[in-house]
């Protein structure tokens, strides 16, 4: 059963290696088959060379048969060069780049509860591991050779035989020795595979500090360098100790084939010799039978290998297949409406109904019993102390993550019933870990929607950026719109500053026109008068939306039509700045703490 699986797992990744081009597979197939009749030509010419100047009859046979050789020799070259260079070297280039991007197209598909979890970063290592090992052109490469070995064990068979018969069995059953060392070291090497692969995350993970620009600050003034290069080297030291003891074996391994290969081929020489010194053999035969063992014996191995080779990359294959089978629980949940089937034409509410929500594998509570209706038109500022739930609930909202209990209701249907790609499409969202790319300015706002020369979408973006006040900055730089930022690519391209890259993000939100605007901390980097510009533009933006802002900085409360103040992992008090003033309770203390700071210090300037 377990040899079905693996055969399965071998057809499963060679569905993708055919995705990725039938080109290099065709490519494989010409070149093996050249392959294959290509030895022939090296066994069967010399001997008729070497009979001819042994003989010494005719010369014009010996540079007849020399130059069927040459010639031969050339067209298999050619053939083989030009099809290597154009269609599989190429591949081969792009294969890694190919499927290491099927990887993350995959990690982009699934939710964020999956990726909170180790166990699926381990996975993802793993389903690389294959790509960077190169088990798909492994897989061609290897049928291929099947199919060649093939060809040579029935031709070099035959003429094998015709010196003796125990050759033929001699050259097997060192071969299967051989597979069979083999097997068992490729075996225990899959069994330090997960251990192994664990480590390299780590190493991988101390480099990618190294090499980050955003951890450059850090690492500079703290000074944590050497530290962190200890940790590196401690994990390395760890990997070195379970490597040694691999390639130790593998080596071992190696030297009981070298001993055995030695072994059989000089006996075959010297049985070779002494038929040919008794002269039941010529010289051309000797030369002719002794490449002809050689090829067998290549290609007996070959043959061999491909079928081991079937079963040990199936169970490479399986820890990349075990990846992509993941599905997202959001996009598969059951899906039984849509935003057509419902006639939803406007966004009217979103009701949260006892919401909790525990991240995976934690009994702790990050949001509880949370009721809440939102509406339509409003601007509703959520503020709370840090790790309170804020930025969590706005997630559950935009369904990035599904309530451990509860529902969350649009327009007073169940979200999860409601196409989730539909659904996400009538937001916009500005993260408090907002992202700019190293594209233009114009690609960093409209993104998929951006078209080059569409007069439309640059009037669009153009309308975002003075929405978001960065247009004017933008405006100033050396190709507008058009302006790269960052230097990773552009020697010409833009850094802008935090406040900047913020504006460009809300920019983003803005452009969408989505009926919800979800906004975590969108001032944080902006400068007090930046800020009061965007908070007075703002109930111009959200009159027609629902509009969802948090904040640490209370200057936007007197925006917002109600305030939700969380404590407790729960929604502790509702209503208007004045209502909740009045009212003298916590956000009370909260406002009155933030403010007291620039009450104090008015005082002390006007005394």
């Amino acid at each position: 059963m377990k040899i079905i699986k693996h055969l399965k797992n071998n057809l499963y990744f060679l569905k993708y290696v055919m995705d990725f081009s039938k080109s290099y597979v065709i490519g494989q197939a010409v070149v093996a088959l050249i392959d294959g009749i290509s030895p022939l030509i090296h066994i069967i010419l010399p001997k008729f060379i070497i009979d001819e100047l042994i003989k010494g009859n005719d010369f014009k046979k010996i540079i007849i048969y020399v130059l069927i050789y040459i010639l031969l020799q050339l067209m298999v070259s050619l053939i083989s060069s030009f099809i290597k260079e154009r269609y599989i070297n190429i591949n081969g280039h792009l294969y890694a780049m190919h499927f290491l991007l099927t990887i993350n197209k995959k990690i982009v598909s699934l939710d964020m509860a999956q990726l909170d979890l180790p166990d699926t970063h381990q996975k993802i290592a793993l389903a690389k591991d294959i790509v960077h090992k190169g088990i798909g052109m492994n897989l061609i490469n290897s049928f291929f050779n099947c199919i060649t070995s093939i060809v040579v064990i029935i031709s070099t068979s035959l003429i094998v035989i015709t010196a003796d018969s125990r050759l033929l069995f001699v050259i097997v059953i060192f071969s299967l020795l051989s597979i069979f060392l083999n097997i068992k070291n490729e075996n225990w090497i899959l069994n330090q595979r997960e251990e192994n692969i664990y480590l390299t995350r780590v190493l991988n993970y101390y480099i990618g500090i190294m090499g980050n620009k955003t951890h450059a600050k850090e690492m500079r003034m703290f000074g944590f360098s050497n530290w962190l290069m200890n940790k590196y080297y401690k994990t390395l030291k760890s990997l070195k100790v379970r490597l040694k003891k691999l390639y130790s074996r593998s080596l071992s391994i190696k030297i009981i084939n070298i001993f055995f290969e030695n072994i059989k081929t000089n006996g075959i020489y010297l049985f070779l010799a002494w038929k040919t010194f008794k002269h039941e053999i010529t010289i051309g035969g000797f030369t002719q039978y002794f490449n002809a063992t050689s090829q067998l014996s290549n290609a007996i191995l070959n043959f061999m290998s491909f079928f081991t080779k079937l079963t040990i990359n199936g169970k490479y294959i399986d820890s990349y297949r075990s990846f992509m089978e993941l599905e997202s629980n959001i996009e598969n949940d059951n899906i039984s409406l849509c935003f057509d089937k419902v006639k939803l034409n406007k966004i009217q509410k979103i009701r949260l109904e006892n919401v909790s929500f525990a991240y995976p594998n934690s009994k702790l509570n990050i949001l509880e019993n949370v009721n809440f209706t939102f509406e339509s038109g409003k601007i509703y500022v959520i503020v709370g102390e840090n790790g309170a739930g804020k930025t969590t609930l706005i997630n559950l909202i935009a369904r990035l993550y599904e309530p451990s209990k509860g529902n969350i209701y649009l327009n007073d249907i169940p979200i999860n019933k409601i196409n989730y790609k539909e659904y996400r499409n009538n937001f916009s969202i500005v993260f408090q870990d907002f992202k700019y790319f190293s594209f233009t300015v114009a690609e960093n706002v409209a993104l998929d929607k951006y078209k080059e020369n569409s007069k439309e979408i640059d009037e669009k973006i153009i309308s975002a950026l003075d929405k978001a006040k960065i247009w004017n900055k933008v405006n100033s730089l050396p190709n507008g719109i058009n302006t790269n930022l960052d230097k990773i690519f552009y020697e010409d391209g833009v850094i802008l500053s935090g406040g900047e890259n913020q504006k460009i993000a809300l920019a983003r939100a803005l452009f969408r026109d989505s009926e919800i605007i979800i906004l975590d901390e969108p001032s944080s980097a902006l400068d007090p008068i930046a800020e009061d510009e965007l908070l007075s533009s703002f109930k111009e933006i959200a009159s027609d939306k629902m509009v969802i802002y948090i904040s640490h900085r209370l200057t936007c409360a007197n925006i917002a039509d109600q305030i939700i103040f969380i404590k407790n992992n729960t929604i502790h008090e509702t209503g208007s700045h004045q209502e909740l003033m009045d009212k003298n309770g916590d956000y009370a203390r909260y406002y009155k703490t933030q403010a007291k700071h620039y009450v104090s210090h008015q005082a002390s300037t006007s005394a």
